[in-house]
C-alpha cells in the first residue's frame, strides 16, 4: 500500500483500543437520547486493524455494522447466541464474495483479522452501532472459553489466530 497504517492513525486522530486491539475514533453520537437516559440514538466510529491485529472476541448489547473503506479486507468471525456461526469477509470485491458493510446483531460475538498479514498490511473499517455504544455493553472473551461454547466454529477460530 502507498500509504502508511500510522499515517492514516495520524491523519484520523486514532487511538488505541486497548481491550479489543486496533485504532478507532469516535466520529459520531448522536444528541438523541433514548428513554433510558444512557444511550442515544446511535454511534460510529472509524476502526483500524494493522497487519497483525485482529479485533479480539467481544460483543455488544445493540446492533453493530461494520462498513468497509479502503485497505486489505478482513475475515469477521460471528459465533450467534443460538449456536451457530458464519463468517463474512469485509471488503470492495462484491463479485469474489465479499461484502462491503456486515449487520451483526445485538449479543453476538465477533472477531476479526485481515485478509493479509504482512508487515505493512492494514485495512479502514466503519462501525455504528444502534442504540449507542457504551463501555458498559461491551463484553470480552478470549476462543478459550467460547470454544467450548461453539466447538464447531473451533476449527475455522484456529486457524485465523482466534481460538
Amino acid at each position: 500500500m502507498s500509504i502508511s497504517a500510522n499515517k492514516i492513525i495520524e491523519k484520523l486522530n486514532l487511538q488505541p483500543l486497548t481491550v479489543e486491539g486496533g485504532f478507532f475514533y469516535e466520529t459520531y453520537r448522536s444528541d438523541v437520547m433514548l428513554p433510558d437516559g444512557k444511550h442515544s440514538c446511535g454511534t460510529c466510529i472509524y476502526y483500524l486493524l494493522k497487519s497483525n491485529d485482529c479485533s479480539n472476541w467481544h460483543k455488544v448489547s445493540g446492533d453493530e455494522i461494520w462498513l468497509y473503506h479502503t485497505g486489505i479486507p478482513a475475515i469477521q468471525l460471528l459465533l450467534f447466541p443460538d449456536g451457530s456461526w458464519t463468517e463474512r469477509m469485509i471488503g470492495p470485491d462484491i463479485i469474489d464474495g465479499q461484502v462491503p458493510q456486515s449487520l451483526i446483531p445485538a449479543g453476538t460475538w465477533q472477531a476479526a483479522v485481515l485478509v493479509s498479514r504482512k508487515l505493512a498490511d492494514w485495512g479502514l473499517f466503519g462501525a455504528a452501532v444502534f442504540p449507542s455504544f457504551e463501555y458498559a455493553d461491551f463484553t470480552v472473551s478470549n476462543g478459550m472459553e467460547l470454544s467450548k461454547l461453539y466447538p464447531e466454529a473451533v476449527g475455522r477460530m484456529k486457524k485465523l489466530g482466534l481460538g
